[in-house]
C-alpha cells in the first residue's frame, strides 16, 4: 500500500514531468479542437511553449490531490477489484479538478492565442468573468475525467498486476500507455466539448456547444482524436511510469 506522503510526492513528480514533456502535443490538440483549428498554429508556438507556466503551476498540486485521494480510497473496503479502482479514480479526479480546471482554462487560452502569456490569460479571465471564469467547463471536465479515469485505472491496475508484479517503473509505464490510449479515444467527444467551453468568450452552455458541433458535422466531435490518443498514450507511459518509479525509489 502507498502511504499518503508517498502518494503526494509521487503525484507531484508525475504531474510535473508529464505536463512539461508533452506540452507541445497538448498545444496541437487544443488548436485542432478550437474554432480556428490548426490554421492558427505556428512552429514558433511549439518551441516557445506558450502557456507552459500555467500547466506547470497546476500539474503538481492537481496530480498530488489525485493520487492522495486515489491511494487513500484504495485502502478502504468498497468491494475491491475494478469497482474499487473506478471509485478511487473518480473521486481522485473530482478533487484534482479543483486545481486542474483553473490552470487548464488559462493554459488553453494561451495555446489558442486568446492571450499572450499565462499571466495575461489569468488577468483577462478574471476581468471578464471573475473567479467563476476560471471554472468554466468544470462540470464538463469532471464528466470527461470520471469516465476516462474509470476506464484507464482499472485497465492499468489489471495489466500491471498481470505483467508487472515486481513493480517496475518501465513496465508500469507501458501498462499506463495502453490504458491511456483506450480511455483517451473513447472520451474524445467529451474532451472536444470541454475545450470549446473553455475557449468560448460568450459564456456558452454545454447544449449550445453540442449543437454547434453537430452543425459542423459528427466528425467535429472527434477533432484532435489522433493527437489525443498519441498524447495520452505517451502521457500514460510518462505519468504512471514516473509515479511508479518515484514510489519505488522513496519506499
Amino acid at each position: 500500500m502507498v502511504s499518503d506522503r508517498n502518494a503526494i510526492i509521487g503525484g507531484c513528480a508525475a504531474g510535473f514531468v508529464v505536463d512539461i514533456t508533452l506540452f507541445p502535443i497538448d498545444t496541437i490538440k487544443t488548436r485542432m479542437q478550437s474554432r480556428q483549428g490548426l490554421r492558427s498554429l505556428g512552429l514558433s508556438d511549439l518551441h516557445k511553449l506558450k502557456g507552459v507556466g500555467a500547466a506547470a503551476v497546476g500539474s503538481m498540486p492537481g496530480s498530488a490531490l489525485f493520487f492522495l485521494t486515489y491511494e487513500h480510497v484504495k485502502r478502504m473496503n468498497y468491494g475491491g477489484g475494478a469497482k474499487q479502482h473506478m471509485l478511487a479514480s473518480s473521486l481522485g479526479e473530482i478533487m484534482a479538478c479543483l486545481v486542474r480546471v483553473p490552470t487548464e482554462v488559462v493554459k488553453q487560452r494561451v495555446q489558442a492565442k486568446l492571450a499572450r502569456s499565462s499571466w495575461e490569460g489569468l488577468k483577462h479571465t478574471l476581468a471578464n468573468a471573475g473567479l467563476r471564469g476560471l471554472y468554466v467547463g468544470y462540470g464538463t471536465t469532471v464528466m470527461r475525467e470520471i469516465p476516462f479515469a474509470a476506464i484507464q485505472y482499472p485497465i492499468w491496475e489489471k495489466l500491471r498486476s498481470a505483467y508487472n508484479p515486481e513493480g517496475s517503473g518501465f513496465k508500469s509505464g507501458v501498462c499506463g500507455s495502453v490504458a491511456g490510449a483506450v480511455a483517451g479515444g473513447l472520451t474524445t467527444p467529451i474532451d472536444v466539448v470541454k475545450t470549446r467551453l473553455m475557449l468560448s468568450t460568450k459564456n456558452e452552455g454545454v447544449v449550445t456547444v453540442i449543437r454547434e458541433l453537430y452543425k459542423e458535422g459528427l466528425s467535429s466531435f472527434f477533432k484532435g482524436f489522433s493527437a489525443r490518443i498519441g498524447w495520452l498514450s505517451i502521457g500514460g507511459f510518462v505519468y504512471l511510469g514516473t509515479y511508479q518509479t518515484v514510489i519505488e525509489f522513496i519506499v
